[in-house]
């Protein structure tokens, strides 16, 4: 999606007055010990206990100590490792945090202060060199490996091994030898030939491959095979970030192992997952103001002398951690610009480097933001590559929207305006424009420093005015909220640009409100091109001139999107394209997305590659990919291949559904649904999952449940904790009930008896008010029964599919949706399930069938 990475300083936090001469030296029993060590092991999270033991040195229990006076003893065990910790430093490190401290009253800064005063001393003594007043905070770097060679494509293309790829695959095969506990599969066989086949013939072949195929490994050792056999390189993408790193670090070592192939396989993410050395240094020289940003400076930079990757995943980021690296340090698209960069050109930037580790890779690991944006950039991070393996597939429709979808916030473009020109009194200004100011002051000739005032005044005069028009413009458009929406701003709500929307006095107002606003952008656009090219002339005379020059260019495509993305929307709609006002308690937005993305997926992706396999365990609809087919513009070319799950769903699980309860759309459902819930959680006394469509229903289930229930927790996704403590909780507590929606609709692996129960409250239906569903829905002539319920089916697979995740598990899934046998549409969803056991009963007799089946 297009969104702004915008530059600015935060404003909270600390007292900025410089520490006193004598301080009274740092007590470990009032620092806060995580801060401090999540500080100094950079990629330690808050209560990660054992990670924190073994980096520090310590043996520190399991969980935290319960008496007041354990836990100040262990607070000063860790306090005192950090101390060493730090005192094992270089001296120049020391001094480089010292500075990042400096005005700091915090304890921590305090504690760096003194053991940089007593390292120091003790350098002076041993006659130690130990200046670094000049050492740029980016030039010590880990040591990286070297890549290896770019892959040399050969010229015949040599088909795949079968009998190899099967042998492995076999009981006392490669694989089984190199992993205690595998089970040969046939389905598994069966997919690794398919896969096999299509590399070798250039296919494109769909796969839905039933839970507990091994997928993975049925694609990785053929593509493996090929990629070794013709120097070509095979890219594999996932929707998460979470199976990339499954697939690189657990899945591609063992099918190394396995094979005795030597190929090289890398993992490479979005742009915005690695550090930038220039906004780095940006950072840093633009002053940290809060200990927010000071701690979250500390931690980069020492990670920065550990990392190969530059990988922000390496951290472990808070939310206002995360907030800042992507508006301050990402490398995104808007601020790289290689060709002025001296880290490129010397091999130091983080980007570069894993796209020559890409290079030299004959598996590629991506995630589909990535591959679908680099569709889309002229600057493109993927090396060239003709054959693409596509897991998670059911994904790729809803990746393209996000990726080719455009939003333009008011409150991050008032931001974004205010990084380039704000005025802070007559004549004086602050941002990217007054820097300018300062280089063309300091680095430019006699003539070119007397000019400097004239030449950035028209920049600051022209963002004055873009700043004042895009007020009156965002008046226009919370005028047309308000009036659009019939009723007072508040709350959440899309509304969708339509014919008759546009036609409205109220659309009228803000159409007007958008001319002088494009005028002014277009003003502000030819004066920042006039200061590129007064720059243009210094480049190369200073890394200061070079880093203003990179700026400036990220600075002016931000402006030329936001005018080009703005216009489309207000006053040249395309019906290509679904338009929406997105309006909440933070702000308004303007938003578009396509309506159609699979011919967009055949013409620039799947056509312009020789082989495509797409891979799922949630593809088809009724038993047909009918659905699939049309939603990625797949051609009747494309063949298919379903291979069904090993487990024996019929003994191993029962699906319930009670025919009594009132459907959804009744007043009457939310009480009943609560009643049946408790009752289930009664007979399980844990070991349940409840997946919701919808927060306020998991709230007042949480609610609910909470008084109702003695014994046992009750976890509520976005009311106890983060995910995976959530996860980790729910696998370690038999007692527990866990309350989801969304993203526990699929991707978590619950195994064996922490999971035996799985509640499902409604069909998960898309919101019928949605913009995108809404445009989407048009095009077809039965929409609800072509469109809404084989989207709704394959997220049912997918909730589904959390309870049977092995050979041995055993449980039952509920599902309180009677619609399931009083609609026609319940059949198409019962026959894309798997053969479980059924039974149709009344809610009121749910608990003693829950009991008797978990009994047995």
């Amino acid at each position: 999606m297009t969104r702004f990475r915008l530059r600015t300083t935060s404003r909270g936090g600390t007292s900025r007055g410089a520490p006193p001469t004598e301080q009274t030296p740092a007590g470990p029993d009032e620092i806060d010990a995580w801060r401090l060590a999540g500080m100094l092991v950079p990629g330690l999270g808050r209560g990660e206990r054992a990670k924190l033991g073994q980096a520090l040195g310590l043996t520190l229990p399991l969980h935290e100590p319960a008496s007041p006076a354990a836990v100040q003893a262990e607070r000063t065990a860790i306090v005192d490792a950090c101390r060493t910790r730090l005192a094992a430093l270089d001296l120049s490190v020391l001094q480089q945090l010292a500075r990042i401290f400096a005005g700091s009253r915090i304890l921590e800064a305090q504690l760096i202060e003194e053991v940089f005063r007593a390292r120091a001393h003790s350098a002076f003594e041993r006659d130690e060199a130990a200046d670094a007043s000049n050492l740029d905070a980016a030039e010590a770097l880990a040591p990286v490996a070297p890549a290896g060679p770019a892959l040399q494509p050969s010229k015949l293309r040599q088909a795949v091994d079968q009998g190899h790829v099967l042998r492995a695959l076999s009981p006392g095969g490669a694989i089984a030898r190199s992993l205690t506990g595998y089970e040969a599969r046939p389905g598994q066989v069966k997919m690794a030939r398919a896969v096999a086949k299509a590399l070798s013939e250039q296919l494109h072949l769909v796969v839905e491959a039933g839970t507990g195929t091994g997928k993975s490994i049925a694609y990785l050792v053929p593509a493996a095979e090929y990629a070794v056999a013709n120097g070509r390189r095979v890219v594999i993408s996932t929707n998460t970030i979470n199976l990339q790193e499954q697939l690189f670090f657990k899945d591609v070592p063992l099918v190394q192992r396995a094979l005795g192939v030597p190929f090289r396989a890398t993992a490479l993410k979005g742009r915005a997952n690695y550090l930038c050395l220039r906004r780095w240094r940006g950072f840093l020289r633009e002053g940290l103001t809060s200990d927010a940003d000071r701690i979250f400076a500390a931690k980069v930079l020492l990670w920065l002398r550990q990392t190969e990757t530059g990988d922000r995943n390496e951290l472990a980021l808070d939310e206002y951690e995360s907030a800042r690296w992507a508006t301050q340090l990402a490398a995104d698209a808007l601020h790289c610009t290689h060709p002025l960069c001296r880290d490129h050109r010397a091999g130091r930037c983080f980007l570069a480097r894993a796209r020559r580790r890409a290079e030299a890779a004959h598996l590629l690991i991506v995630n589909h933001a990535l591959l679908l944006a680099d569709q889309a950039l002229e600057s493109k991070v993927l090396p060239e590559y003709a054959d693409l393996i596509v897991d998670e597939a059911h994904h790729l429709e809803d990746a393209a929207t996000e990726q080719l979808s455009v939003a333009i916030d008011q409150q991050e473009l008032a931001f974004f305006l205010a990084a380039v020109s704000q005025q802070q009194g007559p004549g004086r200004y602050a941002g990217l424009i007054s820097r300018i100011l300062t280089v063309l002051m300091t680095q430019g000739g006699p003539p070119l420093r007397s000019q400097a005032p004239e030449l950035t005044q028209p920049a600051n005069d022209a963002i004055d005015e873009a700043r004042r028009l895009l007020h009156d413009f965002f008046v226009a458009v919370t005028t047309f909220v308000r009036g659009a929406g019939d009723g007072p701003l508040f709350g959440e709500r899309d509304i969708r640009l339509t014919a008759a929307q546009r036609g409205t006095e109220w659309w009228s107002a803000v159409e007007e409100a958008w001319q002088p606003f494009d005028a002014a952008l277009g003003r502000t656009d030819r004066a920042l091109a006039r200061l590129s090219e007064v720059l243009d002339d210094l480049q190369g005379t200073s890394d200061l001139v070079d880093e203003a020059l990179a700026d400036l260019a990220g600075v002016q495509r931000q402006v030329a999107e936001v005018r080009t993305n703005l216009g489309a929307i207000v006053a040249r709609p395309s019906d290509e394209t679904v338009c929406w006002v997105a309006a909440n308690d933070r702000g308004i937005a303007l938003r578009s997305a396509p309506l159609e993305v699979g011919p967009l997926l055949e013409q620039q992706l799947f056509s312009q590659k020789e082989s495509v396999i797409l891979t799922s365990a949630t593809i088809q609809v009724g038993g047909s990919f009918r659905h699939i087919r049309q939603r990625l513009g797949l051609g009747d070319g494309a063949y298919t291949l379903a291979v069904p799950s090993p487990f024996d769903y019929s003994s191993q699980a029962l699906l319930c559904v009670p025919d009594n309860l009132p459907e959804p759309s009744s007043l009457r459902f939310g009480d009943a649904s609560l009643e049946a819930l408790e009752a289930i959680c009664r007979a399980t006394r844990g070991r349940t999952l409840v997946l919701f469509t919808s927060h306020a229903s998991l709230r007042a289930a949480h609610t609910h449940l909470q008084k109702r229930l003695r014994g046992v927790t009750v976890l509520g996704q976005g009311i106890d904790g983060p995910r995976q403590h959530l996860l980790q909780r729910f696998r370690e507590s038999p007692d527990c009930i866990l309350l989801g929606t969304s993203s526990f609709w699929e991707g978590i692996d619950v195994v064996g008896d922490a999971l035996s129960c799985l509640v499902i409250v409604k069909l998960p239906f898309s919101v019928p008010s949605d913009p995108v569903f809404a445009a989407r829905s048009e095009l077809f002539e039965a929409p609800f029964f072509e469109y809404a319920v084989p989207q709704a089916v394959l997220r049912l697979k997918q909730g589904f599919g959390r309870l049977i995740r092995s050979r041995t598990d055993r449980g039952v899934v509920v599902i309180l949706d009677s619609r399931l046998w009083t609609k026609s549409y319940g059949q198409t969803f019962l026959r894309s399930l798997p053969p479980a056991s059924r039974r149709r009963c009344a809610s009121g007799d749910l608990a003693q069938i829950v009991q008797t089946w978990l009994r047995e």
